[in-house]
């Protein structure tokens, strides 16, 4: 049986070896590297032999678009497949232009991600459509409101109901963490309470 070789990267070590774990009993599958930046693994001759790349769009120092761009001449052999937490319309079709496989939220479950690797390795492009999120300017939530993209991943998270442990979850972190997060945004946001943090990702964020 051939095996799909796939290759990781990802800043963030517990979500790697989250999905090492998930896609190790995966007859067809086998990740053969994980990289926590995009250049490190550019330099590496692991991905000569990957065929599929599993990207994290927010990276430390080059994003995953940039990164992308630079893997255009891998293309014939290797398939792309962006990951993210925040979903906007114009990235997805930044990496549509730039010919990337796919585009898929970190939250899909393992039988969905699955299906795109195998998919992708065929040569067909999986665009994760239904439950993007089109997340507008995130500029004006950085810079106005001073969230980080961590903290802007988790409210568009309690703005799907999702509870502080499914979070922790979904972020490969601890519920202690993610309620640091909490506190943290109702007081950039001047809050009240968490109702207020749930009523406030209601009102302002995109559905």
């Amino acid at each position: 049986m051939r095996k799909i070789k796939l290759v990781l990267v990802d800043d963030h070590s517990l979500f790697t070896e989250g999905i090492m774990q998930i896609l190790d009993p995966i007859k067809d599958l086998q990740v053969i590297a994980n990289f926590r930046d995009g250049e490190t693994m550019l330099q590496s001759d692991e991905i000569h032999r990957a065929d599929v790349l599993l990207l994290d769009i927010n990276l430390p120092g080059n994003s995953g678009i940039s990164i992308a761009k630079k893997m255009k001449p891998y293309f014939g052999s290797l398939k792309i497949i962006c990951l993210s937490m925040l979903f906007e319309e114009n990235i997805r079709q930044k990496l549509k232009k730039i010919g990337v496989a796919g585009y898929l939220p970190k939250f899909v479950n393992t039988e969905e991600l699955i299906e795109a690797i195998r998919k992708v390795d065929k040569g067909e492009k999986v665009f994760y459509e239904e439950k993007v999120k089109a997340v507008s300017n995130i500029q004006v939530w950085t810079n106005d409101f001073k969230l980080t993209k961590r903290e802007l991943e988790i409210l568009q998270l309690i703005k799907e109901g999702k509870t502080t442990k499914e979070i922790a979850d979904l972020l490969y972190r601890s519920q202690f963490t993610i309620e640091t997060h909490r506190k943290n945004m109702i007081r950039k946001l001047n809050l009240k309470n968490s109702s207020g943090l749930l009523h406030f990702a209601m009102k302002n964020l995109p559905s």
